[in-house]
């Protein structure tokens, strides 16, 4: 009878004990699932892929979907135009030099101006003459920069406004167009957050679409397939878990912490660290099939930020709204998990269904292709009210085209009143009048996460389960022991 007690006690006690070394050996190295402890971590995202440069939010994909960011009118470019001729007829861009310098700086804001204005010729027109002079003068490299990118961007905008009718004119102009922006991302490949690198590879799948149209219904311009669920139903969130934290001071995210809770420290970050904490950050694009129809820059996967910022960029600062950059934000959202933004993406994309590349009838296909997606969102999150969604998303869309309306009026009653464009206060009663339209960031930009501390209450918990299993592990042989002895003595 007492050995029916002690020998399970002892072995209770010896595995318990022994649990108790390796959890104390192992000490902060603990999963994180172990630890009643709690700390909030930034998302892989959060490091930028060029030292110092702009990090992804999602709050930035929401905002560029409703349009809540100021943007200039007319007027604003017709008074900044007459402002850079007056300044230039002053300036020389001869010799090299600082004189040549703003010369040429404001050639580029008149050429903007012109651009916006919906000049085209004369603003390619001016980008060329500015590039002829600049390499007349010696000028190389980075200083050709946005000679380069201006005017690459104005001949693609020029053939957007035209359309597609002419399809051999169409791939002339826009091969031009990548020319420029290759030569562009050669000397600064790292200027605005990589934007032009995604501005090629939309050219160069608009000159895939040109020569087979069915394209476009099978992929969006980064190559996440329209036509599978597969990769849209299941994603995996917005980076891999169990790279990104695994203990409190271990992880790659305890490692950038300090960094990114300092701009100035976050340039200082090894290269390393920074190549190691943005390969956990899920991936989008490229997929099977799209490397072979089509012949882009972009050939396999890359992290989900970079093309994200990319077409934020070029929403907010050039081609302005359209269903290729919604269709792609709604599918890149949708594969990371941000379902909410993913709806709203697709729905801004339907409402600028005929403003798609292509004819009546595929326009029509990609209306249902948004609204099938945002069924399969619906489906995935039943209890939200999604008919309350719609209408937030029209009331905020709402607001942020009113806010643009008046800050283009406020401009143009200012203009009016003589003030100039590059007067610093230009802005400042509007913006008293007016919050700030930027939407905050939210908690959908950390992730808690449970550590391992000193005083950890699961340890008792941990050696006491120890014991149970060591209980039941002592017991079950020695209760089954003897018909174990018999078998034992009929097989030798």
């Amino acid at each position: 009878m007492m050995a029916l007690i002690i020998r399970p006690l002892v072995c209770a006690i010896v595995s318990g004990f022994s649990c108790l070394l390796i959890l104390q050996s192992l000490g902060r190295h603990l999963p994180a699932w172990i630890s009643p402890e709690e700390a909030e971590f930034p998302l892989p995202h959060h490091v930028p892929k060029y030292p110092g440069n702009v990090s992804l939010r999602f709050a930035m994909v929401h905002d560029v979907i409703h349009e809540r960011f100021p943007t200039h009118g007319p007027e604003y470019y017709k008074a900044r135009n007459r402002e850079a001729r007056q300044a230039l007829e002053k300036l020389q861009p001869k010799p090299k030099g600082e004189q040549a310098d703003q010369y040429f700086r404001l050639q580029d804001d008149l050429g903007v101006g012109l651009e916006f204005l919906g000049e085209h010729q004369a603003a390619v027109d001016l980008m060329c003459d500015k590039l002829k002079r600049q390499e007349q003068l010696g000028y190389a490299g980075r200083d050709l920069y946005t000679s380069y990118a201006n005017l690459g961007t104005f001949l693609v905008l020029w053939q957007l406004s035209q359309g597609f009718d002419n399809v051999q004119a169409a791939k002339d102009r826009i091969t031009e167009s990548t020319q420029c922006i290759h030569k562009a991302i050669d000397v600064y490949s790292e200027s605005h957050f990589g934007r032009e690198s995604w501005q090629v590879v939309l050219e160069e799948f608009l000159l895939a679409v040109l020569d087979k149209p069915e394209l476009l219904l099978r992929y969006d311009m980064l190559g996440d397939r329209l036509d599978s669920a597969e990769h849209f139903m299941l994603p995996r969130g917005a980076f891999d878990h169990t790279r990104w934290y695994w203990g409190k001071d271990l992880g790659y995210a305890g490692q950038a912490m300090p960094f990114l809770d300092d701009p100035d420290r976050e340039k200082t970050m090894d290269d390393s660290l920074r190549e190691h904490c943005r390969a956990c950050i899920s991936k989008v694009g490229a997929d099977e099939g799209w490397a072979s129809d089509c012949k882009t820059s972009l050939q396999k996967q890359v992290p989900f930020d970079e093309p994200a910022l990319g077409i934020v960029g070029m929403w907010r600062m050039g081609a302005g709204a359209n269903p290729h950059f919604a269709l792609a934000l709604g599918e890149i959202m949708a594969r990371v998990g941000q379902w909410h933004i993913a709806w709203t993406a697709y729905e801004r994309a339907y409402q600028m269904r005929e403003h798609f590349w292509a004819d009546a009838k595929t326009r029509e296909r990609f209306a249902q292709h948004c609204r099938t997606r945002q069924r399969q969102i619906e489906e995935l999150e039943p209890s939200e009210d999604w008919d309350k969604v719609r209408q937030t998303f029209e009331n905020e869309l709402a607001f942020g085209q009113n806010y643009q309306k008046e800050y283009q009026e406020y401009e143009s009653r200012r203009l009016a009143d003589g003030s100039r464009t590059d007067d610093p206060h230009f802005y400042d009663a509007f913006d008293a009048g007016h919050e700030p339209i930027a939407t905050p960031v939210g908690t959908e930009e950390t992730v808690v996460v449970r550590l391992h501390g000193k005083d950890n209450g699961y340890m008792s918990y941990a050696v006491l389960v120890a014991g149970l299993f060591g209980f039941a592990a002592a017991y079950g042989p020695w209760r089954h022991g003897p018909k174990e002895r018999k078998m034992g003595r009929g097989t030798v």
